[in-house]
């Protein structure tokens, strides 16, 4: 497999529905893009350059059945990441990230909370031997990051000091843009009386796009050699996607103490517990959520049943070195729709 960036820039607004209720005197809102939006359009569009049929795919238990019967069993084997917010116009895109649980602000500087080992009054341990996160001196802000840049993400995994400039908010990179139409009558191609809607778009600031990854086969990673403009979310809007080098991403390896950081959601079976950390190596969590998705399942022929998991941003500090795995998702599927990527980063006591 060749791992690939991909670059996704917006023609228009954007939206993606998530797991909101739609409805009547509800305006229907969009959130960023979840990695299964991304896989479904990655995937249609090698499907489509392939020439697949698409007809066979319904109605198969899995998607390595339905990529087999489509004619392009190769595709059960491909993997995506992302997407995440990027910043545009140098060498390379910078992904901004989904700060981490663990850190706040105090009097304008960005702090980060830390495993103690001494006793705190009244905190019960969720599992033996863990600690709670601890930060001694003036009472943090409510308010929290938001989004880490791509330099503050290194500072982080290092256990460096962050600055203020590395964090930042939603609203410095994009906006919600009111959108209104109305339902189209497919008989009379005209306008359904009272069937009016609005819609709350998702528009990027100028300099700004989403950024993913995809592992290939070395063969297939032609098809996104010249410019593609492909249709990503609801209402069929569009965004030019680019083939660009994959970027580095930082990492801190070889420590006593490792800490997981999710920059993608996380499915697993004990609810906000990692399948893959042994029993007694988990030290402390700072963990975000719940996650909420859900969507059309074009395979199988209906609504994917909703299904609630960690969002991105949540950590696990262990004691010991991470397990070599590239996810921290059990579940294949779910790992190659992009679910569970996360980084090693380091960590420390909280000083006394």
């Amino acid at each position: 497999m060749k791992t690939i960036g991909l670059l996704l820039e917006p023609l228009d607004t954007l939206f993606f529905r998530g797991g909101r209720p739609f409805g009547a005197g509800l305006p229907g809102e969009s959130s960023l893009p979840s990695p299964q939006s991304l896989a479904g359009v990655l995937r249609t569009f090698l499907l489509d350059c392939e020439n697949a049929d698409f007809a066979a795919m319904r109605g198969k238990p899995s998607l390595s059945d339905s990529f087999a019967a489509a004619g392009s069993a190769w595709l059960g084997g491909a993997c995506f990441r992302g997407p995440w917010l990027a910043e545009l116009g140098g060498a390379a895109p910078r992904p901004l990230v989904a700060a981490p649980a663990d850190l706040r602000f105090v009097d304008g500087e960005v702090v980060r909370l830390q495993p103690t080992a001494r006793r705190i009054p009244g905190w019960q341990p969720p599992l033996a031997g863990m600690c709670p996160l601890w930060k001694r001196g003036k009472k943090p802000s409510k308010e929290r990051p938001q989004l880490l840049s791509f330099e503050g993400l290194a500072a982080y995994l290092n256990n460096g000091p962050l600055k203020p400039n590395d964090v930042c908010s939603h609203d410095e990179f994009y906006l919600l843009e009111d959108r209104t139409g109305v339902a189209i009558d497919p008989d009379t191609y005209a306008s359904k009386e009272g069937e009016i809607y609005m819609t709350r778009n998702l528009r990027l600031k100028p300099g700004l796009g989403f950024y993913a990854e995809a592992d290939l086969p070395d063969e297939k990673t032609g098809h996104f050699d010249a410019p593609n403009t492909v249709g990503w979310g609801g209402e069929r809007h569009h965004v030019v996607m680019r083939k660009v080098p994959p970027v580095t991403w930082p990492e801190a390896v070889g420590n006593e103490y490792t800490s997981l950081l999710l920059l993608s959601p996380a499915f697993f079976t004990r609810g906000w517990q990692p399948d893959v950390i042994p029993d007694g190596q988990l030290r402390a969590a700072a963990v975000e959520g719940p996650y909420a998705v859900s969507g059309w399942d074009l395979v199988r022929g209906g609504p994917k049943p909703a299904r609630f998991g960690i969002d991105a941003g949540s950590v696990y500090f262990i004691d010991g070195r991470a397990p070599v795995i590239q996810s921290l998702n059990e579940n294949r599927e779910d790992t190659a729709s992009g679910y569970g990527f996360f980084l090693k980063g380091s960590w420390h006591y909280a000083s006394e």
